[in-house]
């Protein structure tokens, strides 16, 4: 599972984890979605990585996420750091995505902290390659 961070709102990104192949970052509005774009890219070409946009919230409990969240289109998550780790670890195992860019919902949101966060619990279980 490859991770990366949105640095800007422009669409400038950093990987955070090791991947080779070429990336191909996609939007969607639900995971279903997401996997038949996936589906769709990977019969084309097979040597590529398709990389989902997830707007994070993150904070030590729900409600504290919550609170930074405004309307959100496409795929979003709001909760801790163990649970978005668990829904990335989802998407690689439902083969939805080959990794995703963490989109910070808020401009207090520290992305690449949470980044950081999510990819130890990633590698320790197995799902991402430190860089």
């Amino acid at each position: 599972m490859r991770l990366f961070v949105a640095d800007n709102p422009n669409g400038d990104w950093t990987e955070l984890t090791d991947g080779t192949e070429r990336a191909v970052r996609v939007a969607a509005p639900d995971l279903a979605q997401a996997r038949r774009v996936r589906a769709r890219i990977r019969a084309g070409a097979a040597d590529v990585s398709v990389i989902l946009d997830v707007t994070v919230a993150v904070a030590p409990d729900f409600r504290l996420a919550r609170r930074d969240v405004g309307s959100v289109d496409g795929v979003h998550y709001v909760g801790t750091v163990d649970g978005l780790a668990g829904l990335i670890a989802d998407i690689e195992t439902a083969g939805v995505a080959d990794g995703v860019t963490l989109i910070a919902a808020s401009a207090r949101q520290d992305l690449r902290a949470v980044g950081l966060d999510v990819l130890d619990w990633l590698t320790i279980r197995g799902h991402a390659r430190a860089s």
